[in-house]
């Protein structure tokens, strides 16, 4: 029998991850919707840089609790502050509980839009260029920048 622990991926990321303190992690309509589909998220939206990259990718499926989940999911959060967990949810980590908490809801917002462009048609993705000038640009920006 697989040993479950539903905190092993929250211990994972606080151990791996030295500059983060706040793990949350969420079963949210769209972003648990998107992940279904075992999609990430693209660069339809210059938000997305907020989650530290050009995508916000979704991490392959595992049961819950598990060692493979928690695997995926730094593999999926390597450089980036966000991911989906193929159909389970989402993770958000940031320095504190404001900050991670205000990318979890951006997140879940990006995914509700994103599942609705796709509704219509392909989006036009933003290129690489242009999203690294945007989180160059975050750098100093508000909440998310340091």
């Amino acid at each position: 029998m697989v040993s479950a622990n539903p905190l092993r991926f929250h211990l994972d990321i606080l151990q791996s991850k030295p500059e983060v303190n706040a793990v949350i992690h969420t079963h949210s309509m769209f972003a648990t919707t998107l992940s279904t589909l075992r999609k990430g998220i693209p660069p339809f939206h210059y938000m997305v840089a907020l989650a530290g990259g050009d995508d916000i990718r979704c991490a392959p499926y595992a049961l819950f609790g598990s060692q493979l989940l928690s695997d995926h999911a730094l593999a999926a959060l390597s450089n980036r502050k966000a991911c989906l967990l193929a159909n389970h949810g989402m993770i958000a980590m940031g320095d504190n509980l404001h900050k991670a908490l205000a990318i979890a809801l951006e997140v879940e917002t990006l995914a509700e839009q994103y599942l609705h462009a796709l509704q219509v048609g392909e989006p036009h993705l933003l290129t690489h260029d242009e999203m690294r000038e945007v989180i160059e640009k975050f750098k100093g920006y508000g909440v998310w920048g340091k």
